[in-house]
């Protein structure tokens, strides 16, 4: 079970050691101590909704496939006020307690390495859970955080490896795609791959989606001003994972940036 961060936590955890002045983390801190109280893992297939703790979540609310959250919800159990997607299933979309992050804010550089808000193996991602009207979590959702500066959003491709290395002992079928009419090479690279997957009991299916790439309008450099378009880039990990018989959702295509 893991163990909530509260400021008096972690003025213990100071006190004995576990944190390191000068925002170095001691080698031997209590790792459990400093994990999220709820976090995607834990919304687990085949479970009620009202598994997930509203009071160890923010920004509860129906989600939009990666877009920017809509109805705010009070508690999980409210995913009815969300709109249905195609599948039926109700998208409600989370972030992680984020108190540790607010604490190392207030005490500044020190604990500034505490500061990793709602994230998949280091990746600011947004992530959320897709109910049936039953109020079951059939699926979940993961996508890399667009809003992101551009600099830390160029590496959100590399997210992909990490999720195919997780689901290795699935079925995984991966394909790295061609570019679209439109589509270009960022300098002289570009992803674009899919894996689909079975889980090993074969009742969960996944999809994982990684584009590294411009889109069709997404000039590198401004042909009036001459300046470098440096947002200009689409880059993104994405996975979706459901239960049978629902089956995973390509990802939405959006206006060019």
């Amino acid at each position: 079970m893991r163990t909530a961060i509260t400021p008096m936590l972690l003025a213990a955890l100071a006190a004995g050691g576990v944190l390191a002045s000068g925002g170095a983390m001691a080698q031997d801190r209590d790792r459990s101590a400093l994990e999220a109280p709820f976090d995607i893992w834990d919304a687990q297939l085949g479970a009620p909704v009202s598994i997930i703790p509203a009071v160890d979540v923010n920004e509860l609310a129906c989600g939009t496939n990666g877009g920017p959250y809509s109805l705010p919800l009070s508690e999980p159990t409210d995913f009815m006020s969300c709109p249905p997607e195609a599948s039926g299933l109700r998208e409600v979309h989370f972030s992680y307690d984020d108190e540790l992050d607010y604490v190392a804010r207030a005490m500044e550089s020190e604990y500034a390495v505490l500061q990793d808000g709602t994230t998949v193996f280091s990746h600011k991602v947004m992530v959320s859970v897709l109910v049936s009207e039953d109020g079951i979590i059939e699926g979940i959702r993961i996508l890399t955080d667009p809003r992101i500066p551009a600099r830390e959003r160029r590496r959100a491709v590399t997210l992909m490896r990490n999720l195919e290395a997780r689901y290795g002992d699935w079925t995984l079928a991966c394909e790295d795609m061609p570019l679209a009419e439109g589509e270009m090479m960022i300098g002289n690279v570009f992803t674009k791959r899919v894996c689909t997957g079975v889980s090993p009991e074969g009742d969960t299916h996944l999809r994982l989606d990684a584009r590294y790439l411009r889109k069709a309008g997404q000039q590198a450099v401004n042909p009036e001003t001459r300046e470098l378009n440096s947002t200009y880039f689409e880059s993104f990990s994405r996975l979706e994972m459901v239960r049978a018989p629902y089956e995973p959702t390509p990802p939405p295509v959006r206006a060019t940036r």
